[in-house]
């Protein structure tokens, strides 16, 4: 706990947190907000189409959408770290930000899973057959809960 008020008590986490200033708090979430959308919404894109849909859209060309996830990740890492700085003695012991980091490490794992498959696979064709549907269907429901419980922090904890 020594550790989380040290970080919350420090000069960036009080500027994030008070500071009275459009750049602080407001860009900061916004960022984030964009970033999950990045990361998210090119992820999601390439879990349709390797659960079938949108099947004449080659996967190939999907490929560079991994480079847009990776920046919204990267985006959100810095922002995300910023946010939790400012409320660290409050979100380092909720469960539920705990739960949301659980599933964020899952999603990410999907895409490195995923990103890995495509790019050992030449062409069209879904590599290996049904596990790259299994692990686009844990993808989707596991940034689907990542987002909602992302969301849920500003109202139950």
């Amino acid at each position: 706990m020594a550790v989380l008020s040290w970080l919350e008590a420090s000069g960036v986490s009080t500027w994030v947190r008070e500071g009275e200033t459009i750049w602080a708090y407001p860009t900061i979430l916004t960022l984030h907000t964009f970033g999950m959308g990045l990361l998210v919404g090119a992820s999601a894109v390439v879990d349709l189409r390797l659960l079938g849909i949108g099947r004449r859209v080659p996967l190939a060309p999907l490929r560079s959408l991994f480079t847009v996830a990776w920046g919204g990740f990267w985006l959100n890492l810095v922002t995300g770290s910023l946010l939790f700085a400012a409320d660290a003695t409050r979100r380092g012991t909720d469960p539920l930000f705990f739960t949301k980091l659980v599933f964020v490490a899952i999603g990410v794992a999907t895409v490195v899973s995923i990103q890995r498959s495509m790019s050992n696979a030449p062409g069209n064709p879904v590599p290996g057959g049904g596990s790259e549907k299994v692990m686009a269907a844990v993808s989707l429901a596991a940034w689907i809960a990542a987002v909602t419980s992302g969301r849920l922090l500003a109202y139950v904890s």
